[in-house]
């Protein structure tokens, strides 16, 4: 593989599946209205993170969607193949690039709001470094897919910022996550995501927001 090949191959940065981009952002308008985030799975590992869920706690289920649904701006044609021509992403490689079968979306959460406004810089800065337009989804409706680095970040920022009302804790958190290391945004994902712990996005809030 040439030196030019294989950056474009890992353009978005995903380690598990070959550079592919493992997670998406949408905004919606109307009676719906808000910035959601959705992580890309294969199927069988969605399963497997069902069952984990359930018997830690058989109260909590996966919000799982195809990906077509998650995304409006996804083109399915009649063989099945996905277009995402108008979905932003780093110019190096499209997602069409990969073959989408036995994949679907999970629903990070929404933000609506405040909390929307407060993601913003945030979510501008992740996009921004990542080479897409932070307009896709910051004006109007549109949706842009991301590398597994920047979607932990942006997962742990979601997470986070969904229970709080304070509008400077709000700000305070998002500023705080653009500034952290992805070391510790690897950490603090696996924290909040763990299926046998409810504390991780509650020690978070207390590390980045509890002095306000």
């Amino acid at each position: 593989m040439s030196i030019e090949s294989e950056a474009e191959s890992f353009a978005y940065g995903s380690s598990m599946h070959g550079g592919r981009p493992t997670f998406a952002l949408t905004r919606r308008l109307g009676d719906d209205a808000g910035l959601t985030l959705y992580e890309f799975i294969p199927d069988d590992l969605a399963n497997g993170r069902q069952k984990r869920l359930q018997r830690a706690n058989s109260n909590r289920t996966l919000s799982r969607i195809s990906i077509v649904d998650a995304l409006p701006d996804v083109d399915e044609d009649a063989d099945g193949r996905l277009s995402f021509v108008d979905v932003g992403s780093p110019s190096e490689r499209t997602p069409n690039s990969w073959d989408w079968n036995e994949w679907c979306a999970l629903k990070v959460t929404t933000l609506r709001g405040k909390r929307q406004q407060a993601v913003h810089r945030l979510v501008k800065s992740v996009l921004a470094d990542a080479g897409v337009d932070p307009a896709t989804v910051t004006r109007g409706e549109g949706s842009a897919v991301l590398s597994e680095s920047d979607g932990v970040r942006l997962t742990i920022a979601f997470l986070a910022l969904k229970e709080l009302r304070k509008y400077e804790k709000l700000t305070t958190v998002a500023d705080s996550l653009d500034r952290m290391s992805l070391e510790e945004c690897y950490y603090w994902h696996a924290k909040c995501r763990s299926p046998s712990s409810q504390n991780g996005v509650t020690a978070l809030r207390q590390l980045l927001a509890g002095h306000i």
